[in-house]
């Protein structure tokens, strides 16, 4: 089981405790069990943490890089509340999500590859038919080249653009991938931002912890300044479009949002309107493959 699916299973646990009635530490009693992952290592130490009558999100923070810095900042906005429920709810159909879209991925990749698999042994099977072995080697070869490429690179440059916001700028410039990045970007953020807001955290707040979980720098930046903007005032809508985090058509949705007191609703709906178009992208450049 990968970390991202003892997560989701986690969280779903913690909320059928704590909704049934369990309070925190007799929640995180009943999660605790006798294997030796790294999940439940860090719930035994937050249980210890717990006993020591530290806040639950203190108790969680030192293993952040398990739980992840979302499920930790959401569970210190609803301390404020008491309604951890909402928070591992929330968290857990988060993970549920990105999981649902690993899988869509793993699948759609499976095709080509198989594709790539079949030509190379057909093109060994004639290359020994007509005594042309090295040939067909210097082939599969440009060919393994070019493949490992078009994974490696992107992803070396997807890991530098946590780091430099001029890697991040040029990521997201680039022509189809950088679009793609860009809305799955944009969808993680809305994603955030409505479980933040739902959860009660002030809107700075939440766009500053919203802000941590990015891939990008530069998107980040531009985030946190928004969120500075925020703290001065100014409504939500205004700062993203002031810094322009999402285009035109959104911004006017998430006023629609602001006026009728549905931000958490639009910020969900903003969501999904990315992860469609990212997954529409993903099946047309697949689909040449298939073809």
């Amino acid at each position: 089981m990968s970390n991202k699916q003892e997560l989701a299973v986690f969280c779903h646990k913690m909320y059928n405790a704590l909704h049934s009635g369990f309070d925190v530490e007799k929640a995180f009693i009943v999660m605790r069990d006798e294997s030796n992952s790294q999940l439940n290592e860090a719930i035994r130490r937050t249980h210890q943490g717990i006993l020591k009558g530290q806040r639950l999100s203190e108790a969680m923070r030192p293993d952040e890089n398990i739980y992840t810095s979302e499920l930790v900042d959401c569970v210190y906005v609803t301390e404020q509340t008491g309604h951890f429920d909402a928070a591992f709810d929330r968290m857990g159909k988060r993970f549920d999500q990105q999981l649902d879209t690993e899988r869509k991925i793993k699948r759609a990749v499976t095709y080509p590859i198989i594709v790539v698999i079949v030509f190379i042994v057909s093109l060994f099977a004639v290359a020994v038919v007509y005594k042309a072995v090295p040939l067909a080697i210097m082939i599969s070869a440009a060919i393994i080249g070019f493949i490992a490429a078009l994974v490696i690179v992107p992803q070396g440059v997807k890991g530098m653009s946590r780091y430099s916001a001029f890697v991040g700028n040029v990521l997201i410039k680039l022509p189809i991938v950088g679009k793609m990045v860009l809305k799955s970007e944009l969808a993680d953020f809305a994603s955030n931002m409505g479980i933040f807001y739902s959860c009660g955290a002030e809107v700075a707040k939440g766009l500053e912890f919203s802000a941590r979980s990015l891939r990008n720098e530069a998107l980040r930046k531009k985030v946190l300044m928004a969120a500075n903007t925020v703290k001065k005032g100014v409504p939500l809508s205004d700062a993203i479009a002031g810094f322009a985090i999402f285009p035109p058509d959104i911004v006017n949705a998430l006023k629609s949002g602001e006026a009728s007191g549905h931000v958490e609703d639009m910020l969900f709906t903003i969501e999904k309107y990315y992860r469609a178009e990212v997954q529409g992208k993903s099946d047309i450049i697949f689909s040449v493959f298939r073809s």
